[in-house]
């Protein structure tokens, strides 16, 4: 065993070494006095030299793969060329050194599969083995991940899947699904900057789907109370994003009111970035409130518009009009728009416009005629909203009846309902209702719902808190009702 170890051994070394040494010799001549592996005692002819290459082999016959020259007589192992013929045999070599490579790819390949296959990618052997085929290994790491993550949500294993989600954008930075997911994650673990950083990156990275990750970023952004990055974001929107450009307007004319920027609406006055008349009309007169210079916009609030451009303009005016505290002049205004305004949305403009004129007898009625529609999420959204910035104890427990016996079922997609309709309950001192609805989302989720419960609990008190920019993020709720929570008194103060 010994003895062939050390044979395999010389045969490669034999390969190069020889060869090298025979090659020389062809170049200088060939002359049989300087013949590299033909001893030079002997006669240098054919089948009489012995071979010099062959003296410390254990079986001189396996040096016949390196020179098959080397054959055998009856005085033992002899050259069967003449000195001058001695040549060197570079195929040889090239064929043993391409079939030991081979050899040595297919055992790691076939290594390198065993050992994907143990930890469970999905990946065939043909990927493993074909190099045009290796880019998609990054691709089966990416699925095993992926796999990983949805398993540890599944478990409720945050951290876990966090951690999976990182390494797929490391992988990928293109996976779209992956990178909004980790941002959703990040942001209910408590960490907004990353969260922020994950959506501006795919902003840029993927751009065919820059108004998908805006329309996902503006909730953060908005629960934070973040207007510094909300506003730049929604004008860029307004611009990209027709499609929802009521939406951008609204939350950009929102963080101006909310932070008295009197400056960021005035590059859009100047139609610098191509925005429809009806956009300006609105923006000059929001600048015009900002500067205090109500006795201008009055009067065009009041204007009632034959054909407005967009259903947007009399919700706009209205609801200026309301907090303004002018609610005849809305009522008038709703009234005169009849139904240019969505249903639900002028349904619920009525409500504030009785409200704030205390017309009971009106309020009770239409709020009956909205219990009786179908409780779609938009209604539900509403109706949290409208609760929330204006607690109606007196009205919420038919709300909250109807909610939890004909509304939807708890489910990834209707939780933030259910929470919503939980703080409308605790801002309307509901308690027993609260608590059903809080075991309902606890059974859900598998937690206490201790975040939730800190957020009814900071809405409760009479003072501005100003952690509830910290701990809103982490509670998944409509984009109506994050609206609503700024907007009342105690709302906590701007970014």
């Amino acid at each position: 065993m010994t003895g062939w170890i050390a044979d395999f051994f010389r045969f490669w070394w034999a390969l190069f070494y020889w060869n090298a040494r025979k090659s020389w010799f062809r170049l200088n001549g060939a002359h049989r006095d300087s013949c590299p592996c033909q001893n030079f005692s002997d006669s240098g002819h054919a089948l009489d030299s012995r071979c010099e290459a062959v003296v410390h082999w254990r079986n001189p016959a396996r040096f016949k793969r390196v020179c098959p020259l080397l054959t055998q007589t009856k005085d033992g192992w002899r050259c069967s060329v003449d000195a001058e013929r001695v040549r060197p045999f570079w195929g040889r070599t090239a064929g043993y050194v391409g079939a030991a490579l081979l050899s040595l790819y297919l055992l790691g390949s076939v290594a390198v599969f065993a050992a994907m296959r143990t930890a469970h990618y999905p990946v065939s052997y043909w990927t493993v083995i074909w190099p045009p085929h290796w880019a998609d290994l990054r691709h089966s790491q990416e699925n095993l991940l992926t796999a990983r993550a949805q398993q540890a949500l599944a478990h409720g294993d945050f951290m876990a899947a966090i951690l999976s989600l990182q390494r797929v954008c490391e992988l990928n930075p293109r996976n779209y699904s992956a990178g909004l997911t980790l941002a959703s994650l990040v942001e209910i673990a408590g960490q907004p900057s990353v969260a922020d950083h994950i959506y501006r990156r795919l902003m840029q990275d993927v751009p065919e789907q820059r108004t998908t990750t805006a329309a996902a970023w503006v909730r953060p952004l908005l629960a934070q109370g973040d207007y510094a990055q909300l506003k730049p974001l929604a004008i860029s929107m307004l611009s990209e994003d027709s499609g929802r450009r009521e939406a951008w307007l609204h939350a950009l004319l929102f963080s101006a009111r909310q932070t008295g920027d009197k400056e960021v609406l005035r590059p859009l006055l100047k139609n610098e970035h191509g925005l429809p008349n009806w956009c300006i009309d609105i923006i000059g007169l929001e600048q015009l409130l900002l500067e205090s210079r109500a006795d201008q916009a009055i009067p065009r609030l009041n204007r009632v518009q034959t054909r407005p451009a967009s259903a947007y303009i009399p919700y706009y005016q209205v609801d200026r009009l309301l907090r303004l505290g002018r609610p005849e002049q809305a009522g008038q205004v709703l009234l005169a728009y009849g139904n240019r305004l969505p249903a639900d949305e002028a349904a619920f403009l009525r409500l504030r416009v009785y409200r704030a004129q205390k017309w009971t007898s009106l309020l009770e009625p239409e709020y009956d005629t909205l219990l009786n529609r179908p409780l779609t999420p938009r209604l539900v959204a509403l109706f949290c909203a409208s609760l929330v910035e204006q607690p109606a104890p007196d009205l919420l427990p038919r709300f909250l009846d109807h909610f939890m016996q004909d509304g939807p079922a708890v489910s990834n997609e209707t939780l933030p309902l259910f929470q919503a309709s939980y703080l409308a309950a605790v801002l309307g001192r509901e308690n027993l209702r609260a608590e059903k609805l809080a075991s309902v989302i606890s059974r859900f989720t598998g937690s206490d719902s201790k975040t939730l419960r800190g957020v009814g609990a900071v809405l409760k008190s009479r003072t501005a808190n100003e952690q509830m920019a910290r701990i809103l993020p982490l509670l998944p709720l409509p984009v109506e009702v994050f609206y609503a929570i700024y907007q009342r008194p105690t709302a906590p103060s701007a970014r």
